[in-house]
């Protein structure tokens, strides 16, 4: 009792670090709110504005040759004119927007710009320059910008002006002169890093769990070489991957010209989950196979095209119905084909589906309430129509395939679990079982030391009456008694003391239950490698089941045969059966009731480097073990 409420406690402090550390982690994920100002003298919308109620938003555009300025006019959308070709003009505010962390953004093309908080310059794509306002001339650009300029403005910026000088290019194809400032914005840079952080924390918290899945069941396939256990990471594998490449910043580390990834992955984690779900099959599983291999031969022609024309035109018809249409088609029938046959599986023989389909089913069912009530609603049927129309069933299958999957992952868990559950029990029952074999050793070592001792008693008893005379017939009576006493020898002398021991009690309780007990050879050394608990529950296990299983028989028999060679011990035990034998039956028993003889056999052989043989016809059982002496 003691021992279970200190599990408890455990289990509930854990639970209670586990939800603090959610608690933790789900403040990363809700970004800061993104204060982001535009303060551009143009907008993209700004061709609708009206001239007459044009806003500048406090800009001033000028030009300006040392201390003279001139103002440059404005045509009501944006755009000044009044500067001649390849002249540099500026423009220019007061900052009265308070930001924290403050950063500036201009959308710049191919022009140059330089900018001053005050007169103090803070940025210049010409440091080279003589960098101050009305005394520069910049030049344009040779290429096209691919990001916007960043800046962080200082702490202090508040109430100082900004001003931005930008070059203008030397000749115009429309000959009209027309200056257009580039997009302003000030924005928050924590807000941005925060956005970063919240979508990496989103990330890690799928991808990680993800992530630990696909050790899991790579750790499980290599305890158990269990190939379904394999197919079912590749899931688990595609789903980290998924998260990982749909993030924002993925293509700031990964470049990639080719759709190669995106396409090849969901294509092996579908495999993977159909030759799961196939390899957990029962009776008749090679008709899934078909759709399997059918499927596997199509993703294998499918990644050998995106690496030849990783861009498809057109042309390419059926390179496109190869790689959009048909995969999705073959999954999809291949998943209707086991939803079928684990159907027929529920009730009968398989229980791994007699949890996934009720699962399947539910997963499905509240994959597409999702989609029906709230992501596309109204809009399903016309999804699925606008589909079929084209020849692609992917709608249909993706939103079909989550729910089957999610199933399989639920079904793999709880199987993992148990399988774990009953490893634990099944463990604790070997041990309880040695526990008893070495108390029925004691036994058996204890009423052979009485029986020793009663029969040497017996045997000084009577050759003292043998020897006090008397009549003839007396005298004669007990000779014949004393010589039957020394004539009695047990069934098996090997040399071994506790092999003797237990050979003898168990033998002889078979030829009490009208058992034959044929012994060919019993030789033994006096010491074994083994330990005794190893040695008593080896030899015990051995004979119980050899008894056990002849009893079953119409001529129940057992044949010992106990012999060294070239520095090994055999032990082989042959015994009449009348049941089958099978080597693995599949069990679902909550706790295990049978065949933990055989295992604690192979158990003990395996730990002491030995072998272990099972031959068997119909009417027999032969085990064989060989176990080596030094």
């Amino acid at each position: 009792m003691k021992e279970r409420i200190q599990r408890y406690f455990l289990w509930v402090t854990a639970l209670i670090l586990a939800m603090f550390c959610g608690c933790f982690l789900l403040m990363y994920v809700s970004p800061m709110k993104d204060v982001s100002l535009d303060l551009s003298v143009r907008s993209p919308d700004s061709l609708d504005y009206d001239p007459e109620q044009y806003d500048s938003k406090g800009w001033s555009v000028y030009t300006r040759q040392g201390d003279a300025a001139a103002e440059l006019i404005p045509n009501g959308y944006g755009g000044y004119t009044g500067l001649e070709l390849g002249q540099t003009f500026y423009f220019s505010r007061i900052m009265d927007e308070e930001l924290d962390d403050p950063t500036l953004q201009l959308d710049a093309n191919e022009n140059r710009y330089a900018v001053w908080l005050d007169d103090a310059l803070i940025y210049t794509d010409c440091p080279e320059l003589d960098n101050r306002i009305g005394h520069l001339h910049l030049p344009m650009n040779e290429w096209l910008r691919d990001n916007p300029i960043t800046i962080s403005l200082p702490a202090d910026y508040y109430g100082k002006t900004l001003t931005i000088a930008q070059s203008f290019p030397e000749w115009t194809e429309t000959g009209s002169v027309t200056a257009w400032p580039a997009s302003v914005r000030l924005y928050c840079g924590f807000a941005y890093e925060s956005s970063l952080i919240s979508e990496t924390a989103k990330t890690m918290l799928l991808a990680v769990p993800a992530f630990l899945l696909t050790l899991t069941l790579l750790a499980g396939f290599a305890i158990r070489r269990d190939w379904g256990i394999l197919c079912l990471s590749l899931v688990a594998f595609h789903w980290m991957t998924q998260r990982l490449v749909g993030t924002s910043f993925y293509f700031r580390y990964f470049i990639s010209t080719t759709n190669m990834w995106q396409a090849a992955l969901p294509m092996i984690s579908t495999l993977g989950l159909l030759c799961y779900l196939t390899l957990r099959g029962g009776t008749r599983r090679k008709l899934l196979w078909v759709p399997v291999i059918g499927y596997a031969l199509c993703v294998g022609c499918d990644l050998i095209s995106l690496a030849v024309f990783p861009k498809f035109t057109s042309i390419f018809s059926f390179m496109v119905f190869l790689t959009n249409g048909l995969p999705s088609w073959l999954a999809l029938s291949g998943l209707v084909t086991v939803l079928v046959m684990g159907s027929l599986w529920w009730r009968k023989e398989n229980m791994f589906y007699r949890f996934f389909i009720p699962l399947a089913f539910l997963g499905i069912a509240i994959s597409w309430t999702v989609q029906i009530f709230f992501v596309n609603r109204g809009f399903v049927l016309e999804q699925i129509a606008a589909g079929l129309a084209g020849g692609d069933i992917s709608y249909v299958y993706s939103h079909t395939q989550s729910g089957i999957t999610i199933a399989a992952l639920l079904t793999a868990a709880a199987e993992m679990i148990r399988t774990e559950l009953n490893r634990h029990v099944e463990k604790r029952l070997v041990e309880q079982r040695r526990e008893l074999t070495m108390a029925g050793y004691e036994n058996l070592r204890r009423q052979h030391e009485e029986v020793m001792m009663l029969r040497h008693d017996m045997l000084r008893h009577l050759n003292i009456l043998h020897d006090m005379g008397g009549d003839e017939r007396r005298t004669a009576y007990l000779t014949e008694l004393i010589g039957q006493n020394q004539r009695i020898r047990p069934i098996v002398e090997s040399g071994n003391e506790m092999l003797d021991i237990i050979l003898n009690g168990k033998l002889g309780t078979a030829v009490d239950a009208g058992i034959r007990v044929d012994i060919q050879r019993s030789e033994a050394p006096p010491t074994l490698p083994l330990s005794d608990p190893d040695l008593c529950a080896l030899v015990m296990n051995i004979v119980d089941n050899a008894v056990k299983a002849a009893k079953t028989a119409d001529t129940p028999y057992i044949r010992m045969n106990i012999h060294e060679k070239d520095g090994y011990l055999v032990i082989s035990c042959e015994n009449s059966t009348g049941t089958p034998y099978v080597e693995s039956p599949e069990k679902y028993e909550a706790v295990p009731k049978h065949g933990l003889g055989l295992k604690i056999i192979r158990n003990i052989t395996e730990r002491s480097e030995g072998t272990m043989l099972i031959e068997h016809d119909p009417d027999r059982v032969t085990v064989r073990v060989v176990l080596p002496l030094t």
